[in-house]
């Protein structure tokens, strides 16, 4: 079966698990058609895991490919893609000066890696070079990947680090007022706190690369790089966007966990409930829950458990997603996984509830990095660590909420 087919059957089978849901009415869901639904639930994780597997295979098919095309044009020093002009000279000296350092580059090639020098910093990252917009955009969007919070809440790109700072504020309870005509408009001071959207540095971590793999132009070492990079500072990232503290050693932002209130808690340290989840969600003004990135977020084993949640009918709070108009939900609402969420525990927010919108995630453009020749010489061995920053900051802290596991 093809993947189109197993896409097509997969979107089918959710059709139909929606159809039995809505169909079915609320005293009806006896144990014949909790098992008709477990059946069908069983079966399309089934399929969901060919998918996957196929999506993986074809992956690595296109890798082959590109891999093959590459050592075809072994000689060919053209840079790859639709760049043209300067840019493409940068990417094409970049590339040469990642495999071989300043040694390998040609006098024109040298001055464009100079420039490229990382100007301005006095972190960790001085000294280190500004990568090219093309390394810096697969490392951005692998990125994004990461963190499934981070791919709802709202992006500030900024070309340089300065600390910005932001007006931190609870729209829950401001208002307006009715007047009569001729009448002066009265005054409502507003309450609200300053935040800083600063920009905190993380680094990939040394990445250690064999002199026999930059040697062979038939690899493609910057896409090479990308991955690595955006693994390990992706994970970090999605980590400290949940878990940051504003404070330590160095300094970490400010995550959610500090940042949110908790809407509702659960009656049991590790076990949740519908109505828990319910309540949650009610816990947010409905202004809020009317927003276009409201969602729920937790980890997949928290999703694990609520995938088998029922209410009060029996009725299975989960629903398959069919399309991308048509997204799986719980209890009529979107929702990330974010594997940087804690788990159901006793004092842990495990969930968090609200628009998304309202949380501003910073990227700082400027990625820069160092190539260590020395340090592993011995190894036969290149070293590179790369820096980014970004930062981030709930800017109405009414308009996400956190489930709480009940306190030990």
């Amino acid at each position: 079966m093809t993947l189109k087919e197993l896409k097509a059957l997969y979107a089918a089978k959710s059709a139909e698990m929606r159809n039995l849901h809505e169909s079915t009415k609320d005293d009806a869901w006896t144990g014949e058609t909790r098992s008709k639904w477990e059946a069908m639930r069983t079966e399309l994780a089934g399929i969901k895991d060919k998918i996957e597997r196929e999506e993986e295979l074809r992956e690595n098919d296109q890798s082959f490919v590109e891999e093959r095309a590459r050592n075809e044009n072994r000689n060919d020093r053209t840079p790859v893609g639709d760049l043209t002009g300067a840019e493409a000279e940068q990417r094409s000296a970049f590339n040469t000066f990642i495999r071989h350092g300043m040694d390998g580059l040609t006098p024109e090639q040298r001055s464009m890696v100079l420039q490229m020098r990382a100007q301005g910093t006095t972190g960790p990252e001085a000294g280190g070079y500004t990568v090219p917009t093309t390394l810096q955009t697969r490392v951005i969007e692998s990125l994004r990947a990461f963190g499934g919070i981070a791919s709802v809440a709202q992006l500030l790109s900024t070309d340089n680090g300065a600390p910005i700072a932001w007006v931190v504020g609870n729209g829950e309870d401001e208002e307006g007022e009715l007047i009569g005509e001729n009448v002066a408009a009265g005054e409502g001071d507003v309450t609200f706190g300053m935040g800083e959207l600063g920009s905190y540095t993380i680094s990939s971590k040394i990445i250690r690369v064999s002199e026999q793999l930059l040697a062979d132009s038939g690899v493609d070492i910057e896409g090479f790089l990308a991955g690595r990079m955006s693994s390990r500072q992706g994970r970090t990232r999605a980590r400290l966007i949940v878990k940051g503290t504003g404070a330590g050693n160095p300094a970490q932002p400010l995550g959610l966990e500090a940042s949110t209130a908790v809407g509702k808690s659960t009656a049991l340290a590790t076990k949740v409930t519908w109505q828990e989840v319910n309540g949650l969600i009610h816990s947010i003004d409905p202004a809020y829950r009317a927003a276009e990135r409201f969602r729920l977020a937790f980890n997949d084993s928290t999703l694990q458990v609520i995938e088998e949640l029922v209410d009060a009918q029996n009725r299975p709070l989960w629903l398959p997603g069919i399309d991308a108009d048509r997204p799986a939900t719980i209890l009529k609402q979107k929702y990330v996984i974010d594997q940087a969420i804690a788990d159901i525990g006793a004092g842990n927010k495990f969930m968090f509830a609200g628009d998304f919108n309202q949380l501003i995630l910073r990227e700082v453009r400027g990625m820069t990095l160092k190539r260590l020749i020395e340090r592993f010489a011995e190894y036969g061995q290149v070293g590179f660590l790369a820096f980014m920053r970004f930062g981030i900051v709930l800017q109405d802290v009414a308009a996400i909420k956190a489930l709480q596991g009940k306190p030990a």
